[in-house]
């Protein structure tokens, strides 16, 4: 062993160029080294940042959703306080209009709604069990009373502070109370003229836990991070630890253990979170989900805005993590460094041993070498030649149209896929310009692309919508330099593939993402719509019970709570949609239903100058579906004809059979739709329609409705711009209801 290393110490001391490389390579691995050190360092920070301002994303989001909440509160109170049944606490009605708002706001977090009359002495209540009541009692040194009879606060919400208080099933929670004045501003039959005098103070009681609760509980930071909540006192509101909820976030951490100092999260508490401001810093903790020590967390915290009037009220959203998860990651990265510089000292190693023996044996393999290096050659020319043939045969029988072409874009030679793609051989082509056989939707771009190969010896792709023979492919062209000789490009090589399939594909992915979209906006809207039907519902129940059955009013109130109900179950189904029902068994007579919606909109089709025709095959089947769903699809399309022909025109519906399906074609003489929006049709809130004339959901609803029920929307449109009578047809095909033969009658209208 020892003359072993004798000998390659020698063979070093000889060779000064080996010394070299060994002293180069022990400077790379120092730097190597020092830069590890260094990058894991700036990795930690980096990381450490970016995770915080994670957190900060959430924390945002959380308060956002909580401000938003209370907004909500706010105008539902304010809402109910114009209520004629609440301003002059109409024995009948009181109780049941506080029912039907407890419905709306009770996952807000409300557990009872309260109103304190005017003397303060008497209040009425429901409470979560939907049961109303009446309490004798004097109110009027409750701080909410007070600040609420007070002139200066009228129309003004009072926000309280949160205290211990029975929630549901009369356990003990924490409740804070919003309170607003009422004066009788309002009239109804019983009161047709206002008074505008102080009737008394409405309120909500809300469990603050379940509020912050139900927003801020699921968040998760990390593998192991939450959030918590605190009040403008400095309580907690909510907290992983569920004996620090109601708690003073000042005090209680130092009750668990006395022994750490927590003036850092104090200090953000203070002067941070309890001012309103957001941010990201760290502080120490004593523990992390049951695992005592201390422990540094990463803490990023957004205020919620509450928007109190009677005093500034600010509560605070805070997402905390270990700094041990970043840690963690900045260490797993730093051993894999490790393990990398390791291997590489053992290769420099390997190689250089390997350098020295294979330069001893060099020399004396060199002659056999050059024996072997001349079959080799004779080898290799034969193994070329055949190379060729493969690479031949290989182009001709690829699925790709393989083709070459010149500087002035003439076709040198093209493979036998040209054969398939028009019947004629590849012979055909030769001397064409590119541009003659395949017709491209923009020539100038395909001569430049091969002006700029040749040019720059570059390989560049393009996709372009092509017309060979007499069909149009979509292809996918990668433009390759020929080099001929020297470094210049002589021709450029051309390899196009059909991805006809994969565009149709890729249509109908958009497609379904955006039917994604409308699910889950549909949702939001439905929400919305929601709250005013609830309120609308609820008045008219309340007028109905006091207007006598036999006159005119009683009738209309009829058809606004008929129609209100309809509105109701509209929103109910595009809730319905957006959970993507199952296919419904339904079904509905389709002309009946046609000319129910004709019927009533015979009245604006006169005013507006609009010519109707209608045509109804005879015995139309059945088909699958909701008759008042159907009936709204109906009025969405009519309606956009109607706007779109404003100075008159002629709108026709046809109803026909094809097949096992029932076909309903709406045609208008409007402006008709323009070619870049007919993709974007039937996008939710996408309207062409000036502000405050449309939403932009009636046709995304009404695709919702025939989708679910099997059916399709077809449309076909034009414009004057395009050089054609202006106008457009909608049809809508829905299948026959099971074991369906005939219907209704056909007629014209």
């Amino acid at each position: 062993m020892k003359a072993f290393l004798d000998r390659y110490l020698g063979y070093f001391v000889r060779k000064m160029g080996i010394r070299l490389v060994i002293l180069i390579i022990l400077l790379l691995l120092g730097g190597s080294t020092y830069l590890s050190y260094i990058t894991a360092r700036e990795m930690r920070e980096i990381i450490g940042e970016d995770f915080n301002n994670q957190q900060l994303e959430l924390a945002r989001h959380a308060a956002g959703i909580l401000s938003n909440d209370f907004k909500i509160l706010k105008r539902e109170l304010l809402t109910l306080s114009l209520s004629p049944s609440i301003q002059y606490i109409e024995a009948v009605s009181w109780a049941n209009r506080m029912k039907i708002s407890l419905t709306t706001v009770r996952d807000y977090g409300v557990i009872q709604i309260s109103l304190i009359n005017a003397a303060g002495n008497r209040e009425y209540a429901v409470s979560y069990v939907n049961a109303g009541y009446e309490v004798q009692g004097d109110y009027h040194s409750e701080p909410f009373f007070e600040w609420c009879r007070a002139p200066e606060s009228k129309g003004k919400v009072y926000i309280g502070d949160v205290k211990p208080g029975l929630v549901e099933n009369s356990e003990h929670g924490f409740v804070y109370r919003l309170a607003v004045p009422v004066y009788q501003v309002s009239t109804d039959e019983a009161h047709p003229t206002p008074t505008y005098r102080f009737s008394g103070v409405l309120s909500f009681a809300v469990n603050a836990v379940y509020l912050t609760e139900r927003i801020v509980g699921p968040i998760r930071s990390g593998k192991s991070g939450y959030a918590w909540v605190i009040d403008d006192l400095g309580n907690f509101l909510y907290h992983l630890e569920k004996e620090f909820i109601g708690q003073n976030a000042f005090e209680v951490r130092s009750y668990r253990d006395p022994h750490i100092s927590f003036s850092k999260i104090n200090q953000l508490q203070q002067n941070k979170m309890l001012e309103g401001e957001e941010g990201v810093s760290w502080y120490l903790s004593g523990w992390h989900r049951g695992t005592a020590g201390k422990v540094e967390k990463l803490i990023a915290y957004a205020p919620v805005h509450i928007g109190a009037a009677n005093d500034k009220r600010i509560w605070s959203v805070a997402v905390v993590a270990p700094i041990s998860e970043v840690e963690d990651a900045v260490h797993s990265v730093y051993v894999r460094h490790s393990l990398m510089q390791a291997v590489f000292i053992l290769a420099a190693i390997l190689v250089l041993a390997f350098y020295i023996a294979s330069e001893r044996t060099w020399l004396r393999t060199l002659e056999e070498m050059v024996k072997e290096k001349t079959a080799d050659l004779e080898q290799s020319a034969a193994m070329l030649r055949r190379s060729e043939e493969r690479y031949r045969s290989l182009i001709e029988s690829a699925d790709d149209l393989i083709y070459t072409v010149d500087q002035e874009g003439r076709i040198l030679s093209v493979n036998q896929y040209y054969q398939r793609l028009t019947g004629k051989g590849p012979e055909e082509a030769a001397g064409k310009k590119i541009t003659d056989v395949v017709r491209y939707s923009k020539p100038e771009t395909v001569c430049g692309i091969v002006q700029q190969v040749l040019k720059t010896s570059e390989t560049m792709g393009h996709e372009d919508h092509v017309r060979i023979g007499d069909k149009e492919y979509w292809m996918d062209s990668k433009y390759r330099p020929v080099i001929s000789g020297g470094d210049q490009a002589g021709a450029v090589l051309v390899i196009s593939r059909d991805i006809t399939e994969h565009k149709a594909f890729e249509a109908q992915l958009f497609q379904a993402e955006k039917l994604s979209s409308l699910g889950s906006l549909s949702a939001g809207v439905a929400h919305e719509i929601n709250n005013p039907l609830a309120v609308i519902l609820g008045l008219t129940e309340i007028l109905l019970e006091k207007t006598p059955k036999d006159v005119r009013e009683h009738e209309m109130l009829e058809t606004i709570m008929r129609q209100g109900t309809n509105a109701q179950r509209i929103v109910e189904n595009l809730l319905a949609f957006s959970r993507i029902p199952e296919r419904t068994s339904t079904d509905t007579d389709l002309p009946e239903c046609l000319r129910r919606v004709v019927e009533v909109v015979q009245n604006t089709l006169l005013t507006k100058k609009i010519d109707f025709k209608m045509d109804v095959a005879d015995d139309i089947p059945r088909v699958q579906g909701d008759d008042q769903q159907l009936e709204q699809v109906f009025m969405n399309i009519i309606n956009n004809a109607i706007a779109a022909m404003g100075n008159g025109g002629v709108l026709r519906i046809r109803v026909f059979r094809q097949g096992r399906m029932v076909g309903t074609a709406f045609s208008d003489t409007g402006h008709g739709i323009a070619p870049e929006h007919m993709n974007r049709i039937f996008e939710p809130f996408f309207t062409t329609k000036k502000v405050g004339e449309g939403t932009g959901l009636g046709l995304a609803v009404s695709y919702g409705i025939v989708k679910k029920f099997g059916g399709t929307i077809q449309v076909e449109s034009q414009t004057a711009d395009q050089g054609k009578t202006p106008g457009s047809t909608f049809t809508i095909l829905l299948p026959m209801a099971d074991g369906s033969t005939n219907g209704s009658k056909g007629g014209n209208g």
